[in-house]
């Protein structure tokens, strides 16, 4: 079935997403965020100046985007009477993707909602550097939870179904969540299995999986019109795509892995300088591993 496609708004004004968990302004700017990247993945970043979001159902955590256990019985009674549920629900993003896809129908948030993950907090993680950049040979790059909210070109009625927040980390046998909480994919695309992923300490920007004007695609070319008007919009099976950023505002500082050869920084020196970033290049303040 065809999504239909949502005002965009103005696309040259700066939007800012709506941000959870950190309250204040001084919060959002005191709380620094790291994302790891490979080398390819830094080259592809400076090069598209956009940054990859995944659908939820393509992330390796299997229990990304799903109702926990508890919620889904409440979820299944509720849905019987459709009329009922949309009172106490709305007309939100839920009721937009059950009109679009019909597919999902239990775990809406995992075909209909696309995240971008950072990792919170100022100090290096070992962990993640093994995880995500490249065996600590790759890069690091600093940024926001404030700046997040402000440098990605998600503009006009895609800003009301995305934000910018801190993942809870849950048992999804036992977390308990209202039938209202379950139901709304902002709050499902929030929770994450604390067995394997408790240790990532993730902040992450979450958008609606369709393609807008802010968007490349998975190849890193422009959207065509198609994309943007016809089946390709919403693709349950996709597994990502790009959202253009400000390049220039969102990178705070590089940092290079602790396993990197000593030329390496010199690279990624050059490599900054030629995209005219005027940020500073550090190297990781993590002892290489032997």
């Amino acid at each position: 079935m065809n999504a239909r496609r949502m005002e965009e708004g103005n696309p040259s004004q700066q939007y800012v997403l709506p941000v959870r968990d950190f309250l204040t302004d001084e919060e959002q700017v005191k709380a620094v965020v790291l994302r790891y990247l490979t080398l390819e993945k830094f080259i592809s970043l400076l090069e598209l100046e956009a940054m990859w979001f995944s659908r939820l159902g393509a992330l390796q955590d299997k229990f990304e985007g799903t109702v926990p256990k508890g919620a889904r019985a409440r979820i299944l009674e509720l849905e019987k009477d459709r009329e009922r549920s949309e009172k106490m629900f709305g007309s939100g993003l839920l009721t937009y993707l059950s009109n679009a896809v019909n597919t999902g129908r239990n775990d809406p948030a995992r075909v209909g909602v696309a995240v971008n993950c950072w990792f919170s907090g100022q100090d290096e993680s070992e962990e993640m550097w093994y995880k995500y950049g490249q065996d600590g040979k790759g890069v690091a790059i600093r940024s926001t939870v404030k700046i997040l909210s402000t440098s990605f070109h998600i503009t006009g009625d895609y800003v009301k179904i995305s934000a910018v927040g801190r993942v809870q980390y849950v048992d999804f046998e036992s977390h308990e969540m209202t039938a209202r909480d379950a139901n709304d994919v902002n709050r499902v695309a929030f929770i994450k299995g604390k067995k394997d992923f408790g240790s990532e300490q993730e902040v992450r920007i979450i958008t609606m999986n369709c393609l807008h004007s802010g968007c490349l695609a998975p190849d890193g070319n422009p959207v065509s019109d198609y994309q943007l008007t016809g089946p390709g919009l919403f693709d349950p099976n996709r597994k990502g795509f790009y959202v253009k950023c400000r390049l220039r505002e969102l990178i705070q500082a590089v940092i290079v892995g602790p396993n990197a050869q000593p030329n390496f920084i010199t690279l990624i020196k050059r490599l900054v300088s030629r995209y005219g970033l005027f940020v500073q290049v550090e190297s990781s303040r993590l002892l290489p591993k032997q």
